[in-house]
């Protein structure tokens, strides 16, 4: 016994350390208040090349009834780890289709260090200690069965026919499409969204639900961005619902410097590997992907790339590694 009690004593593991804390400064409750569908004229107006300035004041800004564009924000932990988190807010029907997006941090570019990854001539070291995971739900306002800041809650309601039977009943309206383009739980940080048609309902109140269902373990803080866009998914004027659409969500882009934003920022080594920085060079149409930006800077000493052993080195001065 006396064996046994000395293992123990002598173990520096805590439990706590792989368990999310609460953060007095990211509640695991929220209510965002009501939000602007963001037209197409916006999206058109604070786009830039192939980059939707989603970070841009214009879009910060509340407009004249005192409603945001983009929102960015953070989830954290409850105390009693059996409550569940999230956030909520809501919108008005347009009468036609709108699109609800969440960009979770961080990247879902990260790649494992798989050695049959041939497709790939670079690996990117995948850290998934900042990742987190917000599910997306939306409905008419008058269905959802929560209380806003308070308690979560879903659009699904039960009744009792005149013959006693029970019936379940599903007010959601919105399918949450994820990595794969297909209804699904998209995963850890990934960019999840819906279309929701609210034809012959302009004016009338939606709510949109960000359930937590997985915080980081490294700060027990789910960073996030979100949005609701007119038009479909399918066809925003601002681009395509993946992880460029709403950027520098991981840095929480309301604190972003204007030194951050310029444009020879990243080009700093010190700066190259920073998620902002990793997520332009993702972006970036004249790239593919982070294989160009890993071959242009594997000899940073602080660069989290490895060669996937398609060809030489890049640190090799006699390689032929392209381009």
């Amino acid at each position: 016994m006396l064996v046994l009690l000395s293992l123990f004593a002598g173990c520096d593991r805590e439990g706590q350390l792989y368990a999310a804390q609460p953060n007095p400064d990211y509640p695991f409750l929220q209510d965002l208040g009501e939000f602007r569908v963001i037209s197409a004229a916006d999206q058109e107006a604070n786009l830039v090349g192939t980059e939707f300035l989603s970070y841009a004041d214009a879009l910060q800004e509340p407009d004249d009834q005192g409603r945001r564009g983009v929102h960015y924000g953070g989830l954290g932990a409850p105390e009693d780890p059996s409550y569940y988190g999230g956030a909520t807010f809501s919108f008005e029907g347009t009468g036609g289709s709108v699109c609800l997006v969440v960009d979770p941090e961080v990247v879902f570019w990260n790649q494992s260090q798989d050695s049959t990854a041939t497709t790939s001539d670079y690996l990117y070291v995948d850290a998934t200690a900042p990742d987190g995971d917000l599910d997306l739900d939306a409905g008419l306002t008058a269905y959802y069965t929560g209380s806003p800041g308070v308690e979560m809650g879903d659009f699904a309601s039960a009744y009792t026919d005149a013959g006693g039977v029970d019936h379940s009943l599903d007010g959601s309206a919105c399918t949450q499409i994820g990595s794969q383009n297909t209804p699904a739980h998209a995963g850890r940080s990934t960019v999840e969204f819906c279309t929701i048609d609210t034809s012959g309902r302009a004016g009338v109140s939606y709510t949109a639900v960000l359930d937590t269902f997985m915080l980081p373990i490294d700060d027990s803080v789910v960073h996030f961005a979100t949005a609701v866009f007119e038009g479909s998914c399918a066809n925003l004027a601002a681009g395509t619902t993946n992880e460029c659409l709403l950027s520098r969500e991981a840095g929480g882009a309301l604190d972003l410097t204007d030194e951050e934003v310029s444009e020879d920022y990243c080009e700093d080594p010190d700066n190259q590997w920073n998620v902002g920085c990793l997520e332009l060079a993702f972006c970036d149409t004249k790239t593919k992907k982070l294989n160009a930006y890993c071959e242009d800077h594997f000899d940073d000493e602080n660069a989290p790339c490895t060669d996937n052993g398609v060809h030489p080195p890049a640190d090799d001065e006699e390689a032929d590694i392209g381009p």
